[in-house]
């Protein structure tokens, strides 16, 4: 078990097959001035340096970061003496759906006779993992959390590296329509 989750943890993994509509959810400090952000440094999960994400998926998530917020007219600032720092971390969770399918009983044997009998349900189950994806983004004067928003799915293999990275950059973009206009 624990051999398939470390093949299909990866962040890109987290986030459903392209087409999908991704909902995050956002909570911010309205107190703040979000027309005074002007510059960002991304430093993702440096303090945990994540084992779920390689390399290549970190850099893809700072890129559709860096990309989203430069959307925006922010400016990349390779320094951690910009106005705000992004950072994010990802955590999956085990979780099981069940399903009821309710079926009627019906009988035509022989010796029963025809009529509906006592009905039934088929009940089912099916594991799987969900994947989060938690941004922040941080004043860096004050080093308080500014702004956070939160997206999860389902986690889902993808065909190729294109397909990842266009998943990645759809998540991202959801995420940051939600930062607070400036």
């Amino acid at each position: 078990m624990n051999a398939i989750k470390l093949i299909i943890l990866p962040f890109v993994v987290l986030l459903s097959a392209c087409g999908t509509t991704y909902q995050a959810e956002s909570d911010y400090n309205s107190a703040y001035n979000f027309k005074a952000v002007q510059s960002f440094h991304v430093i993702g999960d440096e303090r945990l340096n994540n084992p779920l994400l390689s390399d290549m998926d970190r850099d893809r998530i700072n890129v559709a970061i860096a990309e989203s917020l430069s959307a925006q007219g922010k400016q990349l600032d390779n320094n951690q003496s910009a106005d705000v720092l992004v950072e994010y971390f990802v955590i999956t969770k085990d979780k099981t759906r069940v399903y009821s399918t309710p079926a009627a009983g019906y009988s035509n044997c022989y010796r029963c006779g025809y009529g509906y009998g006592a009905g039934m349900s088929n009940i089912s189950t099916r594991d799987y993992v969900e994947g989060t994806i938690i941004v922040d983004v941080i004043d860096t004067d004050t080093k308080k959390t500014i702004w956070r928003s939160t997206l999860s799915k389902k986690l889902q293999d993808f065909d190729n590296a294109t397909e990842r990275n266009e998943a990645i950059k759809l998540a991202v973009n959801a995420i940051f329509k939600e930062f607070p206009a400036s």
